[in-house]
């Protein structure tokens, strides 16, 4: 079927479109129409006003109107489902899937919920209202219900004349594998498309099914988790039961992808101390958006104020050895940079599975190895920066060589102290049931800069007792 799009973009098609619109050429149009990848018709849809899409959307054939359908945005769903007569609305409701259906209940307005209500069938509401009954985190939020499945004694010719009364069904949505169950449908086997053909013409599927891999998703598993056993196998379709190994839905690898890129979405977010966006950016109200940053913001902003609290403490040093605040910034931002680059890393490795929380001393040992390499890296420029003006330029006073080696000293424990706190902080969210992510950078640099200051002017001290201090 994809073999008969025509591979253009949207945007050159429609100019044509609103022609043969406006000259109500409605036979072209059709033929036109039904020749653009559905994705990419439900793309052009907002360059038309509701009354051309509902025009356009009538010219499809009908299951062009299903896989169209199920891309448009959602205010243009509800004004196709509001206008459409009764004869291409039943249809239209009956052919899309359960689990689809159910994500539409859950946004629509509850007027046009009995309106589609109405055009199902009560067996497919029944359907539907268990898809509504998954929390969103499981995989029975995410399935496919368009799946087929045939008894044992099923011919394969019974299974064919089957699968093609479902022609309207995308073969590319699932019906590689045909699952065989018993009377209780639960779960026995599957037979591949290419096998299906392949064989005589009154074999039982019993004869040909291969025993189910014992890859099987459970309803309630957490969705990520789920994500996980595909990319830890490889695998591109695998059978979702319930608690009793009854088959209840299809997870493929499509819907795997989109949880992966909606997990990844969130976790950038969150790394940058923003709540994750439900809705991609222009689809989201500027006041969700403002109040998602709002509430980080103003917690980061309480957090600068424990530094300024912090340098209030040494008030007294700052009075006497002014020269130190100048280095503030470079000192604590070298810390804040650390931690951020540790807390990512290890962020984006739990995420991966690459480490769990039995790693955390490992960690620890080789983010200490790695702190204190760039410690000493960062500390090493520092005091030969301070080292060279103070003595060329005569900037930063007679001691300018010990206020060196208090910075540089200070750099080294700083960014040690960051690189450590920065990878531990996500392990231990994680252990705690806590999203790692919510470890974000700006996070972990304020953290670092609070302490941060304090690990300077001790070591300030320290080095200049005597001398400034």
């Amino acid at each position: 079927m994809a073999a008969n799009f025509r591979c253009r973009p949207i945007e050159l098609f429609i100019p044509e479109i609103k022609q043969l619109l406006e000259t109500r050429s409605f036979e072209p149009l059709q033929d036109l129409l039904n020749e653009i990848n559905p994705i990419d018709l439900a793309d052009g849809f907002p360059d038309f006003n509701p009354e051309q899409q509902l025009l356009m959307f009538m010219l499809l054939r009908q299951v062009r109107m299903m896989e169209v359908f199920e891309e448009l945005e959602l205010k243009e769903q509800e004004y196709i489902l509001q206008h459409l007569d009764d004869q291409s609305l039943t249809p239209l409701v009956q052919d899309i899937p359960a689990d689809v259906v159910a994500k539409l209940f859950k946004k629509l307005p509850e007027k046009m919920v009995k309106k589609m209500s109405k055009h199902m069938h009560k067996e497919k509401i029944e359907v539907v209202q268990d898809f509504m009954d998954y929390p969103p985190h499981t995989v029975g939020a995410i399935m496919r219900s368009n799946f087929i499945h045939v008894g044992p004694d099923t011919t394969a010719k019974a299974t064919m004349s089957l699968l093609q009364a479902r022609s309207r069904v995308r073969v590319e949505e699932g019906h590689d594998v045909i699952f065989v169950t018993n009377g209780n449908r639960r779960l026995l086997g599957g037979v591949a498309l290419r096998t299906l053909i392949a064989a005589p013409s009154d074999i039982p599927m019993k004869e040909i099914m291969s025993p189910m891999s014992p890859i099987r998703i459970l309803v309630t598993m957490d969705r990520e988790e789920a994500s996980d056993i595909f990319s830890r196998y490889k695998i591109m379709t695998a059978p979702v039961v319930d608690e009793n190994g009854r088959l209840v839905g299809v997870l493929d690898a499509d819907d795997v992808i989109q949880v992966i890129e909606q997990e990844t979405t969130e976790d950038i977010q969150k790394l940058g101390a923003i709540e994750a966006l439900e809705e991609p950016y222009f689809k989201t109200n500027i006041f969700d958006v403002v109040k998602k940053r709002a509430t980080w913001l103003c917690l980061l902003f309480f957090g600068q104020t424990l530094t300024a609290t912090a340098m209030g403490f040494f008030e007294g040093e700052i009075a006497r050895a002014a020269v130190l605040a100048l280095f503030i910034p470079l000192v604590i931002s070298s810390g804040g940079n650390s931690g951020s680059q540790a807390a990512t890393l290890i962020v984006r490795a739990l995420s991966l599975k690459e480490i769990t929380f039995r790693d955390w001393w490992r960690v620890v040992e080789r983010e200490f190895v790695s702190g204190l390499t760039l410690g000493l890296i960062l500390g090493s420029l520092g005091f030969l920066g301070i080292a060279g003006w103070g003595t060329f330029a005569h900037l930063y006073g007679p001691h300018h060589l010990l206020v060196g080696l208090a910075v540089g000293l200070a750099l080294v424990l700083i960014v040690l102290w960051g690189s450590v706190i920065g990878s531990l902080l996500p392990i231990f969210l994680k252990k705690l049931g806590l999203d790692p992510a919510v470890a974000s950078a700006p996070f972990v640099a304020t953290l670092v800069d609070v302490t941060g200051l304090v690990i300077y002017f001790t070591v300030s001290l320290l080095v200049l007792k005597g001398t400034l201090l």
